[in-house]
């Protein structure tokens, strides 16, 4: 703070001496000013090039010797985060559930200089949490931070989700980041370290067709500004991330039921614009840069914060919105389907969607998301099986964090 007073101090002497030099000089000609112009433009220029040379080195040493470990980092927003921490000195540690997808995750950042490992880990077993715990501290010696970001999900009126799929969403989005948490702050405790959990403005804004998402969000969002009340005096901080829209290329994983492809046109299109959501690049800059500087709390965009701003001021005002847009959501068939956005994708108007929604493909490419075609075991589901088992294969995703529509997976 005293640097910054000493460097305004300055600033405004130099303003004032200029000030009182041009009053006691005679007005300078038209050359003299052109000239003066181009000085202070490259000077500015020279400033600005320094500013962010500065900012940048700063950056690949703001978690220098630190270790990170983060969940769904194979893919999407996990694999974003790896790549930032990475970036910033990090060692890394990633988990996901499938070997395929992690092991060219490592790879890839491997590629880029981190020093990264993998585990294949499912969070949502006590015992594999603290074997992947032991596991990274084996590994590098030490755990500074802990991301919790894996998720899965599932679009699509609430008739057509089964009991089943809002165990699966808790078990995932819940009592995984629950056990990682609670793991991760007594090994933290002493020593100090960061939990960051990535919510979603659907923890604060449930929408319509999201449900067991939106549920197990909440929940989650809960567990994190409780651990962060009550991890005072440890040494230990817990961040929680609210995300809204995010461009991850999520869509394309994320299992839709009801009408698939009407589905996948409004989810999709809302995942990919530009004005209205965040790349999953300036979303994991912030996020890291959150985790270093101790903070407790980020809502990551402007669109967030607001609905965030209406819903607390407005709840009612907020359900009534919501409930006219579930009016304007596709309704539930009598012979309700469901289908992995890869392959709703391939429908007409999955296609129009997609040339719409180019800079999301784009996302989906960079972050190692299924691409259109790939397959996760679809089937057509009637009223009468509504309460199968819907665990399919590929149907565990990691988040991307998202919102309302993907976090682009929040």
């Amino acid at each position: 703070m005293s640097r910054l007073k000493g460097a305004l101090a300055l600033a405004g002497a130099r303003w004032a001496w200029n000030r009182y030099r041009r009053r006691c000089e005679p007005p300078p000609s038209a050359a003299r000013q052109n000239t003066e112009l181009l000085a202070w433009g490259a000077a500015g220029a020279a400033l600005g090039v320094g500013a962010s040379a500065l900012s940048e080195r700063r950056r690949t040493r703001r978690m220098r010797g630190k270790v990170a470990l983060v969940t769904g980092g194979s893919r999407g927003l996990g694999l974003q985060l790896a790549r930032e921490f990475g970036a910033s000195g990090a060692s890394v540690v990633i988990c996901a559930r499938g070997r395929e997808d992690l092991d060219r995750a490592v790879a890839e950042l491997t590629g880029r200089g981190v020093d990264a490992h993998g585990v294949i880990c499912d969070i949502g077993d006590p015992k594999a949490v603290d074997a992947l715990l032991d596991e990274a501290v084996e590994r590098f010696g030490r755990l500074d931070v802990v991301v919790n970001s894996a998720g899965i999900m599932r679009v699509g009126p609430q008739e057509t989700i089964a009991d089943e799929d809002f165990v699966q969403a808790m078990n995932i989005m819940f009592w995984g980041p629950f056990h990682l948490s609670r793991a991760a702050v007594e090994r933290m405790r002493g020593t100090g370290g960061t939990v960051v959990n990535v919510t979603s403005i659907g923890a604060y804004l449930s929408v319509p067709h999201m449900l067991s998402y939106s549920v197990a969000k909440r929940a989650w969002a809960a567990l994190s500004e409780g651990l962060a009340a009550e991890t005072g005096g440890t040494g230990v901080r817990v961040l929680t991330v609210v995300p809204g829209l995010m461009r991850t290329g999520s869509h394309k994983g994320v299992l839709f039921s009801g009408d698939p492809e009407r589905e996948y046109a409004w989810f999709a299109l809302a995942a990919g614009l530009p004005l209205l959501s965040v790349s999953a690049e300036r979303a994991a800059r912030g996020i890291v840069h959150a985790a270093a500087s101790g903070r407790g709390f980020l809502i990551l965009t402007p669109v967030t914060r607001i609905g965030m701003a209406v819903h607390g001021v407005a709840p009612g005002f907020t359900q009534r919105a919501m409930r006219v847009a579930g009016r304007l959501l596709p309704k539930a068939p009598e012979m309700a389907m469901e289908r992995h956005g890869s392959e709703a994708a391939d429908s007409r108007i999955g296609r129009l969607i997609d040339t719409v929604g180019v800079l999301n493909e784009r996302a989906g490419s960079r972050l190692n998301q299924p691409s259109r075609g790939e397959k996760g075991r679809p089937r057509d589901t009637g009223p009468e099986d509504a309460a199968e088992d819907f665990e399919l294969a590929g149907s565990r995703v990691p988040e991307d964090e998202g919102g309302p529509a993907p976090e682009s997976r929040s």
